[in-house]
């Protein structure tokens, strides 16, 4: 299997390229701007390789560019910093028939345009698989998961944490401007008692018992979790809450980022300098990832939890994850959230033994 990763020298994309290369799924074939960067990524990834990857020159705003290179994989992992070129890379990827997979912000722009697509998809025969990596990605999978062992599921908390060294990561301006206009947007809604409500009030306290303490959890909105609903048949209670990034972000840069981001919109690009270098003066000095799910249900109760040590890489290991079932199974056209798409059985199974640290206890009902 060819794999594409667009975006192959961003950080994210960087850590999925080298997971490819390394021989955990296919074969990777570099994509990128601009060349000079795509050769000097292979020459790092050369040690680590079991096979050379390819690299391949492309114009974002050229659609020939696109396909030349769409026709040598099978399937796309969009890596890029901001979902601005997605249309165009679709296109591309209609015209070619090959296959997709987005680690992109879940925006209402990507949704919306994705949403538009699913026809299409489905009568060309893609299959697009969206909301790939850590979170959109991995929470829903986990829900299923704990369904599968402790069935009859009623209410479902999944509780996210992650740390960056923002002084050491190279975040691309790009990048932060779409978490920006996310936080803008951000969808604050849990299910209760079987209907989706939405309330800054929303947040709990969690305990992710790694030393830190009890942290604010305020509820984010993801569609893998309202898409439950049809997978869980009994959950009446769900939701999906992120930690923040500490007290002097939490209370101070974020809500004064926020506030402008809606009074001056035009000022979004030094609003969000703004809040880089809030992260950088005060964000975390060490990096971690954590999801945990607590559930209960007509069975019993269980708890799930995994972390890693290394946040980019956790978005990359459920990517190699899910490509592994994309490769192992019949095409399956449509659109799709990395989430539902997979097994989750077997989805976490590739997690444990690509290093990801995962502990489960059930408590059955007497």
């Amino acid at each position: 299997m060819k794999i594409g990763i667009l975006g192959a020298t961003g950080l994210a994309g960087k850590s999925i390229t080298r997971q490819v290369v390394a021989g955990k799924t296919g074969k990777a074939m570099l994509l990128g701007r601009n060349r000079a960067r795509l050769e000097l990524l292979r020459e790092e990834l050369l040690p680590e390789a079991a096979s050379l990857p390819d690299i391949a020159v492309i114009d974002l705003k050229k659609q020939e560019s696109l396909k030349r290179a769409f026709e040598k994989i099978d399937i796309l992992v969009i890596a890029v910093s901001s979902a601005e070129h997605l249309p165009a890379v679709v296109r591309a990827a209609l015209d070619t028939k090959t296959d997709c997979l987005d680690i992109l912000l879940c925006s209402k722009a990507k949704r919306d345009f994705l949403a538009s697509m699913r026809t299409m998809f489905e009568k060309l025969g893609l299959c697009y698989i969206t909301d790939g990596g850590y979170h959109p990605g991995v929470p829903a999978a986990m829900a299923r998961w704990a369904e599968t062992l402790c069935p009859g599921l009623r209410s479902v908390d999944i509780f996210g944490s992650f740390g960056l060294k923002w002084q050491k990561n190279s975040v691309t301006h790009e990048t932060l401007l779409d978490f920006m206009r996310e936080l803008k947007a951000m969808d604050m809604s849990v299910l209760q008692d079987r209907e989706w409500l939405s309330s800054w009030k929303h947040v709990k306290r969690f305990d992710f018992r790694d030393g830190r303490g009890k942290q604010d959890c305020a509820a984010m909105g993801m569609d893998e979790i309202q898409l439950l609903t049809g997978v869980i048949p009994t959950l009446k209670n769900a939701g999906f809450y992120i930690a923040g990034f500490g007290r002097p972000i939490d209370w101070a840069f974020m809500p004064l980022s926020l506030a402008a981001l809606h009074l001056f919109p035009k000022t979004e690009r030094h609003v969000a300098r703004f809040f880089r270098w809030g992260l950088e003066r005060f964000g975390p000095d060490t990096e971690w990832a954590i999801l945990h799910c607590t559930a209960q249900g007509d069975t019993g109760s269980i708890e799930i939890a995994a972390s890693y040590p290394d946040p980019y890489a956790f978005t990359a290991l459920p990517v190699i994850a899910c490509l592994k079932q994309y490769a192992d199974t019949p095409r399956r056209p449509g659109l799709w959230h990395q989430a539902l798409y997979v097994e989750p059985e077997r989805f976490w199974l590739d997690l444990q033994v690509m290093g990801v640290k995962i502990t489960c206890s059930t408590n059955p009902k007497a």
